[in-house]
């Protein structure tokens, strides 16, 4: 452990200084299930390795790499460690992820619930390496997830949320096909870029992340349907889309894994023309 004095306050912050291989075993049967398939268990420690390598020094003025938590990936410690996790981050000990001869920023999130995405969609930015391809099918990957909400609830949460256009009239959001995706409104995979709402007072154009935040959705891959006074919203998927989908992964290793080298598949397929190369 290494204590030094807070870059906030009066306190101190308390770091704790491990190995990178230590450490990874902490960070995995944090991220996923120990019970999945071993390739699925290695995609994700080298991910997970590869994402520690990118962001080092990540929190630099605060004296510390990286957070414990979904800011940059969990950690819990060797209280958490399995032995099918254990195994997995020693059999792919210092493999990382590159692009260009460089460690790639390996993001990775629950599940693509189908098609992950183009980063540009998400973040703005374009990276070659972040995207959007087709996922194995799997009962997990495909099941669609469902809320309801009232049209006078989600007229009054995007007022709340800064468009206010009283009590909504009209979504204008093309139907959700998932997959090579032309229409302007959505991403590659059919996640929602923007919604035109149309209500009494006016009409706004709203990014998918602030109904995914107002709602609380489980991501932005999703449609829309009225019924009555109520809005259906049916998706798919969990997290940002980029990148590893963990779900995903796991779906792959289950149809098709041998439990040896299978992982880089996996990885090779959801970072678009990266390599596996081994640094230490």
């Amino acid at each position: 452990m290494k204590i030094i004095p807070s870059a906030w306050n009066n306190g101190v912050t308390v770091v704790n200084r491990v190995p990178m291989e230590l450490y990874l075993k902490g960070v995995v049967p944090s991220e996923i299930v120990p019970s999945w398939k071993p390739d699925a268990i290695k995609a994700q420690a080298v991910a997970a390795r590869t994402y520690a390598v990118y962001h080092k020094n990540g929190y630099r003025s605060a004296g510390y790499d990286i957070t414990d938590d979904t800011r940059s990936q969990v950690y819990r410690g060797c209280s958490v460690e399995t032995s099918a996790t254990n195994k997995a981050v020693e059999e792919t000990a210092g493999e990382i992820i590159t692009y260009n001869g460089k460690a790639i920023d390996a993001l990775f999130h629950a599940n693509g619930g189908g098609y992950t995405e183009d980063s540009e969609n998400v973040w703005g930015s374009y990276v070659p390496y972040l995207r959007g391809v087709k996922e194995e099918n799997s009962s997990t990957v495909n099941r669609p997830w469902r809320k309801i909400v009232s049209i006078d609830s989600f007229s009054n949460a995007i007022s709340r949320a800064g468009y206010h256009v009283g009590k909504v009239k009209k979504i204008g959001l093309s139907r959700l096909h998932m997959g090579n995706n032309k229409a302007k409104d959505r991403g590659v995979s059919g996640r929602v870029k923007t919604m035109e709402i149309t209500g009494k007072s006016g009409r706004k154009i709203i990014p998918g992340e602030v109904i995914q935040s107002a709602f609380d959705l489980d991501s932005t891959l999703f449609d829309i349907s009225v019924k009555g006074n109520n809005l259906i919203i049916t998706g798919y998927g969990f997290g940002h889309g980029l990148g590893l989908s963990q779900w995903g992964a796991e779906a792959m290793a289950e149809k098709n894994g041998d439990g040896k080298e299978y992982y880089k598949r996996i990885l090779l397929h959801y970072f678009t023309g990266s390599k596996i190369e081994k640094i230490y």
